[in-house]
């Protein structure tokens, strides 16, 4: 957490001072923007708000390539890290409205709460681009675009994938994100459904979240090998880091490679690692680096008039045993 406070540090020297890597090439439209400049990279303001970087890998990744690749193209990019509370993001919108930023980059810390700050930015002309996860639908009409992973594709890649590795039948068990949390219902509704149109002898027996904490996740999978022991015939954890967590809880209880099944979403390096020993046994590629660039291009199109789609995906690919070895593995 202490190396991602300095990250933000730099990034706001690079906003004060207006430069950064890219800069001097600042009056060249790059070859995505799609059209023309209207206003030159190296004096667009973008303000844009992270999750909770320190919280785990992904988006820690994130926040590290939303500074890189600004500096790369040359903007003015004001990174901030609201530790997960939505007041504090809050107030770093309000922040943000009031120093007139071009264009806010928001990854929401709640999908309600944000709300009243995107209204702000869109009465005060501030376009709002939401990363990987959504407002809720009252605060949608405030968005002008939102980009990052289909959640929900990545669900339902997860459920064929462990259903498939369950034979169709046997008890499954859920180690989830943070209740409330757009991502953390997106991918537990989309699983469930695809589930039972695919797999509809498989039983849910148990869930409980985990909050995205690799940590909380081996506690959870401890707690719940003790109360279902051999009764569990595979296990979803929302995301690879909380999976991580899972396979730690496997191993130390005994079970061997594969004996459970366990299959996330948004795979991590160390996940694919457990991938090729067999302990995890599929997931689907999430890149925080498409991730934090695709919502960086689309604010500055927006700045300069470029039409975008009111939403965007990044691209996704099941990786499994049989796979693996020909995918590159994620740098973080």
């Amino acid at each position: 957490m202490r190396i991602w406070r300095r990250l933000v540090g730099a990034v706001a020297v690079v906003a004060a001072l207006g430069v950064g890597i890219g800069a001097a090439q600042a009056s060249d439209p790059p070859s995505w923007l799609g059209g023309p400049l209207k206003k030159p990279l190296s004096e667009t303001r973008i303000g844009i708000t992270v999750l909770n970087p320190g919280s785990n890998s992904y988006q820690a990744r994130y926040a590290e390539e939303a500074v890189s690749f600004s500096k790369q193209i040359g903007i003015q990019a004001t990174v901030l890290d609201p530790q997960g509370d939505p007041s504090k993001q809050f107030n770093q919108m309000q922040d943000m409205i009031a120093q007139h930023m071009d264009a806010i980059i928001l990854w929401p810390t709640s999908e309600k709460a944000l709300i009243p700050a995107v209204r702000q930015a869109y009465n005060a002309g501030i376009p709002v681009i939401t990363t990987n996860s959504e407002l809720g639908v009252a605060g949608q009409k405030y968005v002008t675009a939102h980009t990052g992973p289909s959640d929900c594709l990545l669900a339902q890649q997860a459920a064929k994938t462990l259903g498939g590795a369950m034979d169709g039948k046997g008890n499954i068990v859920m180690v989830e994100g943070t209740p409330g949390y757009t991502v953390s219902r997106v991918r537990k509704t989309c699983f469930l459904e695809q589930l039972k149109q695919s797999y509809p002898a498989i039983v849910i027996i148990a869930e409980q979240p985990a909050n995205w904490n690799r940590e909380q996740a081996q506690t959870v999978t401890e707690d719940l090998l003790t109360r279902f022991g051999k009764k569990i015939g595979g296990i979803y954890a929302f995301d690879d880091g909380m999976g991580a967590g899972v396979i730690n809880a496997l191993k130390a209880a005994g079970y061997k490679p594969g004996e459970v099944p366990v299959v996330t979403c948004n795979l991590f390096a160390e996940g694919y690692t457990s991938i090729q020993q067999g302990w995890e046994t599929g997931s689907g590629v999430q890149s925080p680096i498409d991730d934090a660039r695709l919502a960086i291009e689309t604010a500055v199109k927006v700045v300069n008039g470029i039409p975008v789609p009111k939403k965007q995906a990044i691209a996704h690919a099941v990786v499994t045993k049989a796979n693996v070895d020909s995918l590159p593995q994620p740098t973080r």
